[in-house]
């Protein structure tokens, strides 16, 4: 019965892009759902005031005019083969208790009104991609919305206090300038980066808010090598580069020498093994624990080649 009056309930909802006037409910939405207590101000620093404008939000609304879920999509900038293009991160979708029940696999769940009408926003405001890093099990779901690519990687653990000795010194960043976007258009030239967000001084600054960042120097001439940033309740890497793949196990050996010391009881250091952090970490030990690591991604626009996003194409980090 609960499932049947669910169904029934959701089949009248509508979706509609965010207003002003919902700011209090979405607030209550994610207090509801356990994710703490969000002021109005920290909502707008979050979703309005990005570095690349304001997020792209869904909202479904019930027979009473109630806001009973929402869906956020951040932007950012992509590189493809060294054109930026717009894009959206796509964020897990919070649904109100009310309505909570239908199967995630159900056309008429809200997560699939929400999608469909900020998709459409998003291409009609000039958009050219989505992409998300969801919870692995949110694959099969994905899989539901034509166009998705998708890749998994393995989660690792590496100990801190597996570091050596590099000619780098490490401490946490004053500020981050324009050293940040000289970084990276060297690593995006030679890695090559062939698909990523594109991490400009104001977009590792946003990204890093509420993490722990630390830059890594060289030692000869205090120049930018890299820098890397931690999730501090859990330890996991939600960032590094570095201006040349053979600086990124430097980069990396230095960090977890910094978190050795300041780490505030971190032990290990969670990593998402992609192709070119599994070769940086060649010569640490570390453990594959269970968890993995999904990513996925589509084109908005009808005239970029879905091979050109390719997961496998992509620099992908928790973090972007």
């Amino acid at each position: 019965m609960t499932r049947a009056l669910t169904n029934r309930l959701t089949c009248r909802l509508t979706y509609r892009l965010v207003e002003e006037r919902d700011i209090p409910a979405l607030l209550r939405l994610w207090e509801e759902a356990g994710w703490g207590t969000l002021t109005e101000d920290v909502w707008r620093q979050w979703f309005v005031e990005t570095p690349h404008g304001c997020c792209v939000v869904a909202v479904a609304v019930d027979n009473r005019g109630e806001v009973v879920a929402q869906e956020m999509f951040t932007p950012s900038l992509v590189s493809i083969d060294g054109r930026e293009v717009r894009a959206l991160r796509f964020s897990a979708p919070i649904v109100s208790r009310s309505i909570r029940g239908v199967s995630l696999r159900h056309p008429e769940h809200p997560v699939f009104g929400l999608y469909r009408t900020a998709a459409e926003a998003a291409a009609a405001q000039g958009f050219g991609i989505i992409y998300s890093l969801p919870e692995h099990a949110w694959l099969p779901i994905f899989r539901l919305v034509s166009g998705f690519a998708e890749a998994a990687y393995p989660c690792v653990e590496v100990p801190l206090d597996a570091h050596g000795g590099d000619n780098l010194f490490v401490g946490r960043p004053a500020e981050f300038t324009d050293e940040y976007d000289r970084l990276w258009l060297s690593a995006r030239e030679t890695f090559p980066i062939h698909c990523g967000v594109v991490r400009r001084h104001e977009w590792v600054r946003f990204r890093n808010s509420g993490r722990t960042a630390v830059e890594v120097r060289d030692a000869s001439d205090g120049s930018l090598a890299g820098y890397a940033s931690v999730k501090k309740q859990t330890g996991l890497l939600a960032d590094v580069l570095a201006r040349r793949p053979d600086e990124l196990p430097h980069v990396l050996r230095t960090t977890l020498r910094w978190l050795s010391e300041h780490g505030g009881g971190l032990t290990h250091l969670k990593v998402m093994q992609t192709p070119a952090l599994a070769a940086a970490l060649e010569g640490l030990p570390s453990e594959t624990v269970d968890y993995r690591f999904a990513f996925t991604c589509r084109a908005l626009d009808e005239t970029l080649p879905a091979e050109a996003i390719a997961p496998e194409r992509w620099h992908a980090m928790p973090g972007d």
